[in-house]
């Protein structure tokens, strides 16, 4: 059931159809997400925001994020075909059927992370900004708007 206002941008996204946008990464690009984690099937609902190097399902990841609501936020990259040394979090700022907003800002060295206004994580570049090519989103989710600037 969608409940969102009329002439609302909401995108409801379902595994396999993830939402993509082209992007330009430079230090003080920032990316921000809003949407609402769904629950399907009583099934804790997932989240994952990848910055890829291009649209082929093999293209490399230079930062992959994943939240698994109720238990914590995985962070890695995937290059020439392998994932690399993953990076996690125990701790959920996610609540399902809860709005969210997540911004993700560039820095020189680092992608640094922001949930609901408030500083989250970071994650160091393992890959050129100019490497990454595409935004993608995919999950449990009702997206509401994804901005870049």
């Amino acid at each position: 059931m969608d409940c969102s206002p009329p002439g609302s941008s909401v995108h409801r996204i379902s595994q396999p159809n993830p939402y993509q946008q082209s992007v330009s990464l430079a230090v003080g690009f920032m990316v921000k997400i809003m949407g609402n984690l769904e629950s399907s099937c009583g099934k804790n609902p997932e989240l994952v925001v990848d910055f890829c190097t291009g649209i082929e399902e093999d293209s490399d990841i230079a930062f992959h994020f994943r939240v698994y609501t109720n238990s914590m936020v995985v962070m890695n990259s995937f290059q020439k075909g392998g994932w690399q040394e993953e990076k996690r979090m125990f701790s959920d700022p996610f609540m399902p059927g809860q709005p969210f907003e997540l911004r993700f800002l560039v820095l020189e060295n680092e992608y640094k992370v922001f949930v609901n206004n408030e500083s989250f994580c970071q994650f160091a570049h393992r890959l050129p900004l100019q490497s990454v090519k595409m935004l993608k989103v995919k999950g449990d989710t009702v997206l509401t708007s994804v901005d870049t600037f």
